[in-house]
């Protein structure tokens, strides 16, 4: 495509995977950054779904819904981030979705349930994060033992968690060391950079 534009909230939240995954891969791109209110509502009825984040290609093809997003981008930069056979396709497949309900459990309590999120991520973090630990304390990946797109998502997760609670996070040494390698990474460094000073939410508390 001759340009992307990335439309989402000025939060990292579900704007983290498509934003890691244009920088890593070093795709250019430009961002449209909505405040909630008055200027989302504005501009709600614009994209197809009424929702955000939203991928405009060469200026006229939206893609909404996450996911769709996401997998996208991975085609476009590295393929094999979606597994090189249909059996490694449906292990990161596995990995990512399985991710992503981890990460709608660790980020819905910050709209809905702020009062008592201390207690349900003492509670669960380490049960959430256990088949993470298992896998990659036998490999530095999730899936078919190289990058894929569940280990952006899990990077999601564990930056979520460094932020608010990182005790919890030193309590699960493997997903934390992930963390950390995927950190390592240039263009992973870079988007950080990128999204340095980001709330993670739009609910006020992080």
């Amino acid at each position: 495509p001759s340009s992307l534009e990335l439309f989402y909230f000025p939060i990292r939240g579900r704007g983290d995977l498509p934003r890691s995954l244009m920088i890593d891969g070093g795709l250019e791109f430009t961002e449209a950054r909505i405040p909630k209110g008055e200027q989302w509502l504005a501009r709600k009825p614009d994209f197809v779904f009424g929702q955000m984040p939203v991928l405009r290609v060469d200026g006229s093809r939206d893609i909404a819904q996450s996911h769709a997003i996401a997998r996208y981008l991975a085609k476009l930069t590295n393929p094999s981030l979606l597994g090189d056979t249909i059996d490694e396709a449906a292990n990161v497949d596995m990995w990512y979705y399985q991710t992503d309900d981890v990460y709608m459990s660790v980020i819905g309590p910050f709209y809905r349930a702020f009062d008592t999120i201390e207690q349900l991520f003492n509670d669960k973090w380490t049960s959430w994060m256990a088949p993470f630990e298992k896998a990659l304390s036998c490999s530095e990946y999730l899936a078919n033992g190289k990058l894929s797109l569940a280990d952006y998502h899990l990077f999601d997760i564990a930056e979520v968690m460094l932020h608010f609670k990182p005790q919890l996070l030193e309590q699960t040494p493997w997903v934390r060391a992930h963390r950390d390698r995927m950190a390592s990474r240039p263009g992973i460094a870079k988007f950080l950079e990128y999204v340095k000073g980001l709330p993670f939410t739009n609910s006020g508390h992080l």
